[in-house]
């Protein structure tokens, strides 16, 4: 049906390989927020060195605000109790690419509400240094314990995770960082949740593909859900679309090459602030061959709905390895839009949307005009298109709001090659969908 994950395995064993947990890789584990962040951090960047210690797909960039003496990036995350690190039995540690040899690098594990920007050492549990040793080189760092500037904040009430990169200077240097390594979480959401391989990326506990690039950049991130009405999800992406681009890009990679069957589809969920926006997914090769463009427009505006893509029409591709997402294609518009549940679906009987008592599609195959009847148990903002193989919009049978009830559409496939279509219902933001086959 879809492609084997492979590191699923590693996903769902215990971390034996180290006594702390891994708190980012920039890939399939991500844990805490950046709250705060003083210089240019690039979350999703392409490794710019993939020999050596860190052969990682993709690595944080970071520049640091030479205009600031302590350049801080700050994660929120509630830790566990830290007994272990301030005995030196468990430690920190990070993947760092620096442009010099002897740079400080300091970790500060802080209480949040306790340590404010003018009191230190008020809040501050514990400080730990590494030093870097090569340039322009990957090499991994391990900290040691520093000191305690605020003895009375407990082990097991720290919430702040603070990182610095050369710490009581002035310069503007560009450092690349992987495979934070940290204490453990007093409470990891993940820590019991089996990945589920048909989901591409929801930005929490099933994150299997690695974006490599983004035209906007410093603008592509994981954040705390803006808006959890119609997405409840934790975590979602923003990103800002960089106005100077006409043709702006997010790139990505799947976890491993991606097959479809005949009636699969691929959906994302998208908050939109000024909808009608068009936006593609481009399936391609590693060569950068495109295998299938598909393309939806949203229809809401400030809320969360489904897009959902058809791509049936490549089943025998078997070489699908990364994709490209393109929000507003062919404009030079800078709206920040948010996207989360990047998946892998095969449309299911429309009967599971909620709100949908029945639905029938007769005659099916159609060789002159199909009817649709659905019945819906309260009004509700219904749209129901018909499309191509390769996800291009036939038709529009509705589009507005209508009454509780049962309801129907008329589709006139007379004139339209034979082939299969899908039709997709979407009813106040739920969509199923299915196919139906046009014979001569």
């Amino acid at each position: 049906m879809q492609k084997f994950y492979p590191i699923l395995l590693l996903l769902i064993l215990p971390n034996l390989l180290s006594a702390q947990q891994v708190w980012d890789n920039f890939e399939d584990i991500r844990k805490g927020t950046y709250g705060f962040i003083n210089g240019v951090f690039i979350p999703y960047n392409e490794n710019p060195d993939q020999s050596g210690v860190n052969t990682s797909l993709v690595a944080a960039s970071y520049t640091r605000n030479a205009a600031e003496l302590f350049d801080v990036l700050i994660l929120d995350a509630q830790m566990a109790d830290l007994g272990d690190y301030l005995s030196g039995t468990k430690q920190i540690s990070i993947d760092v690419w620096s442009p010099a040899a002897g740079k400080t690098v300091q970790i500060t594990l802080e209480n949040s509400t306790l340590a404010l920007p003018a009191n230190f050492p008020t809040g501050r549990h514990s400080v730990y240094l590494a030093t870097t040793t090569v340039a322009n080189a990957w090499e991994t760092l391990t900290f040691t314990l520093d000191g305690q500037p605020d003895p009375t904040v407990a082990n097991d009430n720290v919430d702040r995770f603070v990182l610095l990169f050369d710490p009581n200077t002035n310069n503007g240097d560009t450092y690349y960082w992987d495979n934070l390594n940290g204490p453990e979480l007093a409470d990891d959401p993940c820590q019991d949740v089996i990945p589920d391989p048909e989901v591409f990326n929801d930005f929490e506990c099933n994150q299997h593909t690695s974006f490599v690039f983004s035209h906007s950049g410093v603008n592509f991130r994981r954040v705390v859900n803006p808006d959890m009405s119609g997405n409840e999800s934790a975590y979602v992406a923003t990103y800002t679309r960089n106005g100077g681009e006409e043709t702006d890009v997010i790139i990505g990679f799947f976890d491993g090459n991606l097959s479809l069957e005949p009636n699969s589809t691929l959906s994302l969920d998208v908050w939109d602030p000024n909808a009608p926006t068009e936006v593609i997914i481009s399936l391609q090769n590693e060569n950068n061959d495109v295998i299938l463009e598909m393309s939806q427009t949203t229809s809401q505006s400030s809320s969360w709905e489904t897009l959902t893509f058809p791509a049936g029409a490549v089943s025998d591709a078997t070489d699908i390895a990364k994709f490209v997402i393109l929000f507003d294609p062919g404009n030079f518009t800078s709206d920040n839009y948010y996207f989360d549940n990047f998946q892998f679906g095969i449309p299911t009987s429309v009967e599971d949307i909620s709100a949908v008592n029945s639905f029938d599609v007769s005659p099916n195959p159609v060789s002159q005009e199909a009817i649709f009847n659905y019945e819906l148990d309260a009004p509700a903002m219904v749209t129901l298109e018909i499309r191509d193989t390769q996800g291009r919009l036939i038709t529009s049978l509705q589009n507005g709001r209508q009454s509780a009830g049962q309801q129907q559409a008329i589709w006139n496939a007379a004139s339209l090659p034979a082939g299969m279509y899908y039709y997709l219902l979407r009813v106040d933001g739920q969509v199923e969908g299915g196919k139906v086959l046009v014979q001569r």
